[in-house]
């Protein structure tokens, strides 16, 4: 990744892991954490939008995109401990977190064990908030790694070479960004680095099943905005509505004609959406909650 956004990716070592970030704007600051074998180019129409009147930081997570491949668990206290290093070097104490998929699991994760660090939180189609069904969990922990790991590679890079795949991706329809991501997929097939791709990606899946903070939620205090696709075949929408009920004082944002990427679907729709939430935070007051569906009409959190 030589350029990015318009700026230089930079890199920095975290506690021995070698870490592709950006940090680019000034003011308040915003950092983007990815999904499940992402990058932080999956948040590209953000970063465009938003650094011109932010500091947004995002980043490539540990054996994803260009940071070094890493031998840990991938487990949530290592995500976190990356991120917090990270920030750290950056001189960043409180900031507002945006996380997709698995990134929302880690921002809940990071909400939840260090919550004087996230001052706000944006969960975008966020895993953690129930349990996967128990047959898909069951095959992730009991069939041979082998077999999994095919699974991923057929999942992850061989389906998306037909129009079906779509889905699969969670794209609801084609954009220059949307393509961008399926292109990045099906290229990692091809590179030299796979075998440690699949490896990193079946730890970080299993993390993914394991982790659930459904029970923890009310403990969660923060302003919260909460985006959901309303196409959403692999973290079904019900999960978004599940996460408004039970973090007081949080919206949801169900995002029309957008699947599991709604900030690549639909990166006008999202973006206006997380304006609105950052410019009614700005007081560090918990907002009234509330449901916008198709980022329109209000309705009670809860109701």
């Amino acid at each position: 990744m030589a350029e990015t956004y318009g700026g230089m990716a930079r890199f920095a070592d975290v506690d021995g892991q070698r870490v592709c970030y950006v940090d680019e704007g000034s003011g308040r600051p915003l950092l983007f954490i990815h999904g499940l074998g992402g990058t932080m180019n999956n948040w590209r129409p953000t970063i465009e939008h938003f650094r011109e009147r932010y500091r947004v930081i995002a980043l490539d997570l540990p054996s994803c995109g260009e940071s070094g491949h890493s031998e840990a668990d991938h487990g949530l206290d290592f995500f976190a401990g990356v991120i917090r290093g990270l920030l750290a070097q950056l001189g960043v104490e409180e900031v507002t977190v945006i996380g997709h998929s698995l990134g929302g699991l880690i921002t809940l994760h990071l909400a939840l064990e260090r919550p004087g660090m996230v001052e706000e939180m944006v969960l975008v189609d966020a895993a953690g908030g129930k349990r996967f069904p128990r047959a898909i969990a069951w095959a992730v922990h009991r069939l041979p790694v082998r077999w999994v790991k095919f699974g991923i590679y057929l999942m992850s890079s061989y389906l998306l070479r037909f129009p079906f795949g779509l889905r699969v991706a969670g794209v609801y329809h084609l954009n220059e960004y949307t393509r961008a991501l399926i292109d990045y997929q099906v290229a990692l097939a091809d590179s030299p680095d796979f075998d440690l791709y699949l490896e990193s990606y079946y730890r970080t899946t299993r993390t993914v099943f394991d982790a659930c903070y459904g029970e923890r939620l009310g403990e969660i205090s923060c302003p919260t905005l909460i985006v959901w696709g309303q196409k959403d075949a692999a973290v079904s929408p019900g999960v978004g509505r599940l996460f408004n009920t039970r973090i007081e004082g949080s919206f949801l944002v169900s995002v029309p004609r957008a699947a599991h990427v709604p900030q690549l679907d639909q990166p006008e729709l999202f973006n206006r959406a997380l304006e609105v939430f950052l410019a009614g935070s700005s007081g560090r007051a918990a907002p009234q909650g509330t449901e916008v569906r198709d980022v329109g009409q209000p309705r009670a959190a809860g109701g």
